[in-house]
């Protein structure tokens, strides 16, 4: 059994997601292990432990993070120290999928996918944690009933072009949070934003290093998600 938290992060052309993937079995550790790493950034910084990481506006210097202002370059690398607190959750695989913004909607469907096939492989089930404020019950409902795959290799064994792949091993409807009380989907937003800035780097952000954020989580990516990207990033 696994939990998968989903959140995105994206700009006028481009949508990025993040789905980080918990084994259930380290579930509580893995609250443990994050709990730990906003301790040490308050230990060394005095960043308030239960203040939500809100990726856009923490880069963008806005709120009271702590009882003394930081600044947007030691907020940048608390930020890459916080990253590589989540490549350490024991167990975790991130994938991602980044796509032009039109396309949101195929995005989370083709996401939702490879969810199915990495539980599939993995002979687990998962349930799909979204932030608040977006709905994707749709989609979810209407793929794990119809879900026509065409085969890569122009047949499946039954002769047909396209079979139908029910998304069984995601259970229940999608459970939506707030994202300032989840750590975990907080972390899912901190993923896409790297991501984000990567795949559309300015200058701002560029001269804090943020472009090169992302490289951190290659640890835990599940990268024959899309074999055609060397991350795995599904477009």
């Amino acid at each position: 059994m696994h939990f998968v938290y989903i959140d995105d992060s994206g700009d006028n052309d481009v949508a990025c997601f993040s789905a980080l993937i918990i084994p259930a079995d380290q579930w509580r550790t893995s609250i443990q292990h994050l709990l730990e790493v906003r301790r040490s950034m308050r230990v060394s910084d005095g960043v308030y432990v239960t203040k939500e990481i809100h990726s856009t506006d923490w880069l963008a210097g806005k709120g009271k993070i702590a009882q003394f202002p930081i600044s947007k370059e030691r907020r940048a690398r608390l930020f890459d120290y916080y990253l590589s607190g989540i490549a350490l959750l024991p167990s975790a695989q991130l994938i991602n999928a980044c796509v032009s913004r039109k396309e949101k909607d195929r995005a989370f469907e083709y996401l939702l996918n490879r969810l199915q096939v990495n539980m599939s492989k993995a002979g687990s089930r998962c349930v799909v944690f979204c932030d608040e404020g977006k709905s994707y019950d749709a989609i979810k409902r209407r793929i794990g009933i119809h879900n026509f795959i065409q085969s890569q290799f122009g047949n499946w064994e039954d002769g047909n072009t396209a079979m139908n792949l029910p998304t069984d091993r995601l259970l229940e409807d999608i459970v939506y949070r707030n994202s300032n009380k989840s750590i975990f989907v907080q972390a899912a937003d901190a993923c896409a934003y790297s991501l984000l800035r990567r795949e559309q780097p300015i200058p701002s952000k560029t001269a804090l290093g943020l472009d090169n954020s992302f490289y951190i989580l290659e640890k835990i990516m599940v990268k024959n998600a899309y074999g055609r990207d060397e991350f795995g990033i599904i477009r």
